[in-house]
């Protein structure tokens, strides 16, 4: 009867180490799908939840329910640089176009980051995918509200870079990672004045 108790005990230690190991496994395989990297060639964006600011420069987009800051000027291959902006919001790329200015402006937030890092903003643009054409998104820029309507949505790789060039006239760009929770690809949602 002891004997049947401790080989017991055993197989439930045994047990226990496995799911331990393929939970450890799991969460590796996770963190090396989704650990960051430089916007470009190779980007991961941060993301976090919406916050009803409205600053200098914010976002809204009232279909999703976003409203974040936009942190302007921002390298989008300083690493460190771009995951303290997206701590604090979205981030304006440095060297893309500011609202009223004539050019694509691009931001960039993220879909999902680690649960462990700072920042309220680690999922702002985990409903991005949800948009449509025709949906409005809103900017205000030095209290000057800049109304835009969705007329592209398309998915691209990290290293396509050709959506962060400048425009003749304004357009608005929004990008983060798809699918959401890794950053194998990168949605860019594309918008035009009203």
């Amino acid at each position: 009867m002891q004997k049947r108790s401790q080989k017991r005990i055993q197989r439930n230690y045994i047990f226990g180490a496995i799911i331990c190991l393929g939970l450890i496994g799991f969460f590796s395989w996770v963190y090396l799908q989704n650990r960051p990297a430089q916007i470009y060639p190779s980007t991961h964006l941060p993301t976090a939840s919406p916050s009803p600011v409205i600053s200098e420069f914010s976002l809204s987009i009232p279909i999703i329910k976003v409203k974040a800051p936009v942190i302007a000027n921002v390298d989008g291959n300083n690493q460190t640089a771009y995951d303290k902006a997206l701590e604090n919001g979205v981030a304006q790329l440095q060297g893309s176009s500011l609202p009223g200015q004539g050019g694509n402006i691009f931001i960039f937030g993220h879909s999902s980051f680690y649960w462990w890092s700072p920042g309220n903003y680690k999922t702002i643009f985990a409903k991005l995918p949800d948009i449509k054409l025709g949906d409005e998104i809103d900017v205000w820029y030095h209290q000057k509200e800049f109304q835009y309507k969705v007329n592209d949505i398309k998915t691209v790789l990290p290293n396509d870079v050709d959506v962060t060039k400048k425009t003749d006239s304004e357009e608005l760009s929004l990008m983060t990672c798809v699918p959401v929770g890794t950053a194998q690809k990168r949605l860019i949602v594309t918008a035009k004045p009203e």
